[in-house]
């Protein structure tokens, strides 16, 4: 038997080289963010999140020194007593270190937009060679599935060309033969849809599970995005 049509080890081998460099540019991408411009997003927002935390706790601090201030300074018929000086200086000095830690974190979050930025293209980057290197792996299933019974199926396709349809139709199709063997695609598709894998997407242990941090859900800063948040910074600023 003659063949026009690629061998299917051929194909395989193609779809085999193709997921490996798919692999290899995940692994890329993978390093790329989790070690570098991700992993410098992840510890700012860490570090903002302690910053905020520590603001909450000092304003609490001062509110609870400020009601003590103004029990003692009451108590005291508004004498300024040493109790009253203490209680006077716990107020300030909350007030004073959360005042402090505000600042830190306005300005940590003035200079942020370049560092999220940056972790934005390589989240989106990440994603898509994960994307990638998935249909790579899909599609090297396909061709495994294929080289194990193509010559079979192919076969009983074949013999199907020579039986016309019962009702007609293929008289009307523009390729008769290919009309008959249609049921066969059908049948497959059919199947492959009723399988787990259609309803979801399976995770490829090969691959890893795609963790985006700050950006789960794919959540990325566009261009434009960027653009008027720095317009937006640049006017808070000016």
């Amino acid at each position: 038997m003659t063949t026009k049509t690629t061998t299917i080890q051929a194909e395989l081998t193609q779809a085999e080289a193709t997921y490996h460099a798919a692999l290899r540019a995940l692994a890329q991408a993978c390093a790329a963010f989790n070690n570098g411009a991700g992993k410098t997003y992840a510890e700012l927002l860490e570090r903002h999140a302690e910053l905020r935390k520590k603001i909450a706790a000092h304003e609490a601090a001062a509110e609870s020194a400020t009601q003590e201030f103004k029990r003692l300074l009451a108590a005291s018929n508004y004498e300024k007593t040493k109790a009253v000086k203490d209680a006077l200086f716990t107020k300030n000095d909350a007030q004073s270190i959360a005042e402090e830690l505000r600042e830190a974190l306005a300005d940590s979050e003035r200079t942020a937009l370049p560092i999220r930025a940056s972790a934005s293209r390589a989240a989106e980057h990440y994603a898509t060679a994960h994307d990638a290197a998935y249909g790579a792996y899909a599609r090297l299933e396909a061709y495994k599935a294929l080289a194990e019974c193509e010559e079979a199926l192919s076969r009983a396709m074949a013999l199907l060309a020579h039986v016309p349809d019962p009702l007609g139709f293929d008289q009307r199709a523009e390729d008769m033969r290919a009309h008959r063997m249609k049921f066969v695609g059908d049948r497959l598709t059919a199947v492959a849809l009723e399988r787990p894998e259609a309803l979801e997407q399976p995770e490829v242990e090969a691959l890893g599970v795609l963790e985006l941090g700050a950006f789960t859900g794919r959540a990325y800063l566009t261009p434009v995005q960027a653009l008027q948040l720095q317009r937006a910074e640049d006017a808070a600023a000016a």
